[in-house]
């Protein structure tokens, strides 16, 4: 019942449907670019309103100069984090722990006990409340973890999750909960008094119940609640070993070959290298091997075995990650033969939009099929300028250390571009975002001024979302700079509290904590708890003097974060188990891209020709995309042996090795586009993994309903076709983005995704037959799907 509401609604989640878990990056973004020429011109020397100065600079400007500004309260009581006066200290928050469990316990208790009809009308609403109340605790908890300096509240966010997730693993398995809940579904009396939403509250529920194995016998709960116990604590051992740093992983390398190198990464080298005389007589460096160092020696070294040996020690892998990585998949395919599943797959995707591991492998094939013929020229194209530069055969081969060279070698060939950076300050980015969202939902982004304690770090920014009657919505913290107290999890969204309807809550006696006037908001006589949002991003430090310049992907990373946000703000059906979190927004470079100094708008021209650029080996970037998809589909859609015992220590690497000779992924020609490095372990650094067990297909899925989306809603039937985009097919027109937030992000997860999909893109640009099929959500559904344009390939 409660298994998937802390975890899963943090990090990217792909809650119980994947219709637009990723849209904001492709509903717009690389297609934006394409027709940029035709978009009105940059506003940057515009006079800037005073909202819009506020947004730029509290991300602009230092984080010394905004601290001593109106944008900070530097003194006064501390008013607790995210505003939660629970939790103004660890002692608090482990005490906010506590009462959340009792409350969820008395709820429970009204639950089991209810008799009359409003009572038993009440057990979803119940079930609901007890789910936020203990979400509200777990979920900040994890954020905590992740990203809060101060290891006080680090051991007592440890000690308040792993109580709380022993007790939620509890509930879950818990059989008059879910005999109650069955009782009251299919009672027609009380079932027909439900709205559509609450339908799907239920339904949720009762799915969740089942796939914990409500029917199974005790000693059997008694194992599942152990095996989902022992799967926590493996994912967090494998994500520790990720920054444990690695014994001997240094590679010697000729002194001459730093000069093939960024002088600011070849001064790092040597200043965390040694040097020694090798048997000529040259000066070698001795080198430790991380990501950064990898990242540029695969892009710029000419040595080709240096290259190898700088790959073959990055990937080495960690023998423990892999351990644990192996132990959890074995735990979670343990787990679904428990609850009566083939494999874990095929749990996992019982209630996706996918429903079978079988549907994701067609709906992957087919998009090989459009990629393959693009991935195989470019092989080809890098067999041919590695023939030329090595002077070899031509039908030498191109291993894993020589694709960044040599893809770096055609694009400097044909012209360096300059950097955009320039042109992206975060704070240029992020008011640019929040006139997007003006433009298409009605809702724009305020500065707000955090009071003391309400952030963990100086550098985490407070904004307002509101609509056009400067109504408040939600706030969004932003904590966006890498730092050393800081988890290493890339980018994240956590939904810290939910949209949740609080003024017909069912009392508990006292338990529930007291809304203070800034975490409740009031729409149409009816009360909300205000939505709070945290993203987290590992964007580098700015350098002094300098606002913080974002790379293209930098940009691409803050939209698509934003977007989840956005979907929280917007997804308010009146219930916690299925507000929020799918997040689709859109892309207009003419609202913010302008030089940080000079304030000149970003030329198309240079826009576009960084976009040609970038599409060249998109189809790279493809087949990179269907191999993790694909391991993931085997490595969770896999029954060992057919014994169901385990398999020997190293099989996941077995079955990596394997994949890279799967037809599927092959250049065309019967072989591997980019072979199996043997003694590599790859899978040990695939995170993904972890939050995306048999769902990393889904940022391909989305992709191709975003694109379809665009297309379709936003700009018309493949408008690209021509040179020039009708006034009609405008991207931020207010109309498609209503249409977009009524048919898609208003429902959250309160309405079956496919029924969503196929009326948004119901708008008389698809035959009548396609979207009987799309609302069917069948396989000829998934077929469909695979059948459509994935956008830039």
């Amino acid at each position: 019942m409660l298994r998937t509401l802390g975890a899963r609604r943090m990090r990217q989640p792909l809650l119980r449907g994947a219709t637009a878990a990723h849209t904001n990056i492709y509903i717009g973004v690389r297609a934006q670019l394409r027709r940029l020429q035709t978009v009105a011109s940059s506003d940057a020397h515009e006079a800037l309103k005073d909202e819009d100065i506020s947004l730029r600079d509290i991300f602009d400007l230092p984080t010394k100069t905004t601290m001593g500004s109106r944008w900070f309260h530097t003194a006064g009581q501390p008013t607790g984090l995210l505003m939660e006066s629970r939790f103004v200290s660890p002692k608090t928050f482990r005490s906010a722990g506590e009462q959340a469990v009792a409350e969820a316990e008395a709820l429970l208790q009204k639950v089991l006990t209810a008799q009359s009809f409003s009572e038993k009308r009440n057990v979803v609403k119940c079930l609901d409340q007890l789910s936020d109340a203990l979400c509200r605790v777990m979920d900040v908890a994890e954020l905590v973890r992740q990203a809060h300096p101060d290891s006080h509240w680090q051991e007592a966010a440890d000690e308040v999750y792993a109580f709380m997730f022993e007790y939620m693993n509890g509930l879950n398995t818990h059989v008059g909960l879910y005999r109650k809940l069955v009782e009251i579904m299919d009672d027609a009396q009380i079932s027909a008094t439900f709205s559509a939403v609450e339908h799907e509250v239920a339904l949720s529920f009762r799915r969740d119940f089942e796939r914990s194995g409500i029917h199974l016998t005790k000693s059997d709960h008694e194992q599942f609640v152990a095996l989902s116990s022992d799967i926590q604590e493996l994912s967090r051992e494998f994500f520790r070993r990720q920054s444990v740093p690695r014994a001997s992983s240094t590679v010697k390398m000729p002194f001459d070959q730093l000069r093939t190198l960024p002088s600011q990464v070849a001064m790092g080298i040597l200043q965390s290298s040694r040097t020694s005389k090798g048997k000529d007589g040259t000066t070698v460096i001795e080198m430790p091997v991380d990501d950064y160092t990898a990242h540029y020696v695969l892009r710029d070294c000419s040595e080709e075995k240096v290259r190898e040996a700088v790959y073959r020690r990055w990937q080495h892998g960690d023998e423990q990650a892999v351990g644990a990585l192996e132990a959890l998949l074995e735990r979670r395919l343990a787990l679904s033969h428990t609850v009566g599943f083939e494999s874990f797959a095929h749990m996992t995707l019982d209630d996706k939009m996918a429903r079978s591991p079988s549907h994701v492998v067609e709906f992957l094939k087919a998009l090989a099929k459009q990629g393959q013929p693009r991935w195989s020229a470019i092989a080809d194209s890098l067999h041919a300028a590695k023939a030329a530069h090595t002077k070899a055969d031509p039908a030498t081969l191109v291993y894993p250390w020589d694709r960044e060279y040599y893809v770096g070698k055609q694009m400097m060939d044909r012209g360096a571009l300059p950097s955009l950076s320039q042109y992206f300050s975060l704070g240029r980015v992020v008011m640019g975002l929040s006139r997007v969202f003006k433009s298409l939902y009605g809702v724009e982004l305020r500065a707000a001024m955090p009071r003391p304690g309400e952030i963990w770090h100086p550098e985490v920014r407070k904004l307002e979302v509101v609509d056009e009657n400067s109504q408040l919505l939600g706030i969004i913290y932003c904590d966006v700079f890498s730092r050393s107290s800081k988890a290493h999890v890339g980018a994240a969204h956590f939904t810290a509290r939910c949209a949740r309807r609080i003024d017909d809550d069912v009392a508990v006696d006292g338990l529930a904590p007291e809304y203070s006037s800034q975490s409740v908001v009031e729409r149409n006589g009816q009360k909300f708890q205000l939505p709070v949002v945290v993203l987290i991003c590992d964007f580098p430090v700015p350098s002094e003097g300098s606002p913080p310049l974002l790379s293209w992907s930098n940009v691409e990373t803050i939209f698509h974060e934003m977007g989840h946000a956005m979907h929280s703000m917007l997804g308010q059906n009146g219930f916690h188990n299925v507000a929020g979190t799918r997040c689709p927004v859109d892309f207009a470079l003419s609202l913010f891209a302008s030089h940080y100094k000079t304030g000149a708008p970003l030329p198309p021209e240079l826009v576009r020709q960084h976009a040609e650029q970038r599409r060249r080996y998109t189809a790279l970037d493809l087949h990179a995309q269907l191999f993790m998809s694909a391991l993931d589909q085997k490595y969770h859609a896999s029954t060992l042996d057919s014994t169901g015992n385990s398999l020997e220590p190293g099989w996941s690497t077995f079955v990596l090795a394997q994949l890279h000779d799967d037809p599927m992924l092959s250049s065309g020609k019967n072989s591997s586009l980019f072979g199996y490095v043997r003694d590599t372990r790859w899978q040990s650094r695939f995170t993904h993994l972890i939050g995306y067990g048999a769902s990393y297909y889904a940022y391909l899925f989305d992709r191709v309903l975003a694109g379809q989306i665009w297309d379709r809603v936003f700009c018309g039937d493949y408008p690209y076709a021509t040179a020039q985009a009708s006034e009609e097919s405008n991207p931020l027109s207010r109309e498609a983005g209503e249409r977009f937030k009524n048919e898609v992000l208003s429902w959250g997860g309160g309405r079956n995704p496919w029924k969503s999909l196929a009326s948004v893109l119901d708008n008389g640009k698809m035959s009548a037959k396609d979207i009987e099929v799309v609302a069917r959500g069948d396989k000829h559904a998934m077929g469909i799907v695979g059948s459509w344009r994935l956008p830039d390939l």
